[in-house]
């Protein structure tokens, strides 16, 4: 077991390195776009957040995902890779290309049922153009991930999150809310040049691709990646709906509050699904058909996700209004509500997210979607539902509640198709971070702020030495000495 903790843990500091950059930047981002244009630019910027990742998930046809598998599985065949490289390079490009068209023609309509006037039609004709700049960007990190040039993508997402959000931080005095979409053009040209630069380093070489090979090549892309894009499309849609009602129903700034809520829940468990992702994927694919190693494999996943995330967990739950007011202002404290709701939801999303890889790997496409489906839909639902009835205080209740009926769902699927049992081990650990949950909760209920906060970080140190002391035992090594020989390196 410590041998699989250990590469679990490697591959989390490693790949999770450019996420924390990239968080960083992105909360002081938040935080000076919040202080010059308060909660309604913090929804305004949300909108416009929400309409361009829905336009570029509906133009990447999964090809983002399928593609880093198939040029990785052809790398020792050049001619193989090439090709795959010079399809999805165009296919991509066309589709994204195509898409922006089509929306621009339609620009004024967006705006209106984004926010209720013509006014922003050409932050939407903006965006359309930074659709197709990311789409480009994002071609070109398959290629260099496929192609395993991991340091390559490292430094040219490196540099592209550092040119952006500097060129941002000092044109926001200099701008409105207005001139916003200006800025996702700025990050997208900024993160567009340097992974072209790494891409034109590599010196791949073009090959003549008959028709009937491009056709090939993209019907196989096409298989793969088609179960990611059809689940990844509907929950940036239902995204988009939610900030659209929340925008009709309440206010533009209650959806800046909101994604505010959102982005500080998400943080930092975002960096460790990403990162453990990346490893966890092609592993189970290896053991798919051995129920035993199988179950192994995904109990140690999900204690080990745990284990180095519910100290987080539970400082967020203590520290929400405070977050609020430091990471945007005192405008945004009023979502400490949705932000604890939300984290109790983000607990159980450290349970499923192992289950729908697994799901995958097996071949079970048609399950994933349909959980996929299920719990975006039962979100949306939950939050017109709860909203309609409960008004503000009802947001987060829908993210918690839609999470339990997903991790329900999918792990059901995954006891059906791979007879998974939780161990005695991770039921262990589960039933710890419950406990604490529960005494957390409780301290929440009956105390504020002051002496909230103290008993707080008692409660803080003491999870994060249990999780210290699991992970010593379980990797078998000193985890203190480990990070720091991975820094150095």
């Amino acid at each position: 077991m410590s041998n699989s903790f250990k590469n679990i843990a490697k591959s989390t500091s490693l790949v999770g390195g450019v996420q924390i950059f990239r968080l960083f930047f992105g909360l002081i981002r938040n935080k000076i776009i919040a202080l010059f244009f308060g909660a309604t630019g913090m929804g305004v910027w949300g909108l416009y957040l929400s309409f361009t990742e829905m336009i570029q998930g509906a133009s990447s046809l999964g090809l983002e995902k399928s593609s880093v598998k198939q040029i990785a599985e052809n790398n020792l065949d050049t001619y193989k890779r090439n090709v795959t490289i010079q399809v999805v390079t165009y296919s991509l490009a066309i589709f994204s290309l195509i898409c922006s068209i089509i929306v621009a023609f339609f620009a004024s309509k967006f705006s209106k049922n984004l926010f209720g006037t013509t006014e922003y039609t050409n932050g939407i004709l903006i965006c359309c153009l930074v659709i197709f700049i990311n789409a480009l960007t994002n071609i070109y990190k398959s290629i260099l991930n496929g192609l395993r040039e991991i340091k390559r993508l490292a430094l040219s997402q490196f540099y592209g999150i550092l040119v952006g959000n500097i060129l941002v931080f000092l044109l926001v005095p200099f701008f409105g809310v207005s001139e916003i979409p200006l800025f996702f053009l700025i990050i997208a040209i900024s993160a567009f040049v340097p992974t072209f630069l790494h891409i034109k380093k590599l010196k791949l070489s073009a090959v003549k691709v008959t028709f009937k090979e491009a056709y090939n090549n993209l019907s196989s892309l096409m298989k793969i990646g088609l179960a990611f894009w059809i689940s990844a499309m509907f929950m940036t849609f239902i995204t988009y709906l939610t900030k659209s009602f929340l925008q009709e129903e309440l206010s533009v700034s209650v959806v800046g509050i909101y994604q505010a809520s959102w982005t500080i829940s998400n943080m930092y468990i975002g960096i460790v699904l990403s990162s453990m992702g990346v490893d966890f994927f092609p592993k189970i694919c290896n053991v798919i058909k051995n129920k035993e190693e199988t179950n192994k494999m995904i109990n140690e996943q999900i204690e080990f996700g745990l284990l180095v995330s519910f100290p987080f967990i539970i400082g967020i739950l203590i520290f929400a209004p405070l977050l609020l007011t430091l990471l945007y202002s005192t405008e945004f404290t009023q979502g400490a509500s949705i932000i604890r709701w939300q984290m109790l939801g983000v607990t159980l999303r450290l349970l499923g997210f192992p289950f729908g890889y697994a799901l995958m790997a097996k071949g079970k496409a048609m399950q994933y979607t349909v959980a996929q489906f299920i719990f975006s839909g039962i979100n949306y639902l939950f939050i017109i539902w709860l909203v309609l009835n409960i008004g503000f205080d009802g947001l987060g209740i829908n993210y918690f509640a839609a999470y339990v009926i997903y991790v329900l769902l999918i792990g059901g699927f995954c006891y059906k198709e791979l007879n998974f049992r939780f161990n005695s081990v991770l039921l262990k650990t589960i039933g710890v971070i419950s406990f604490f949950l529960i005494i957390t909760g409780i301290l929440i209920h009956f105390f504020k702020d002051g002496l909230l906060f103290l008993l707080g970080v008692i409660i803080i140190l003491s999870t994060s030495y249990y999780s210290y002391l699991e992970l010593q035992k379980k990797m078998d090594v000193d985890i203190v000495k480990f990070f720091k020989d991975k820094l150095k390196i």
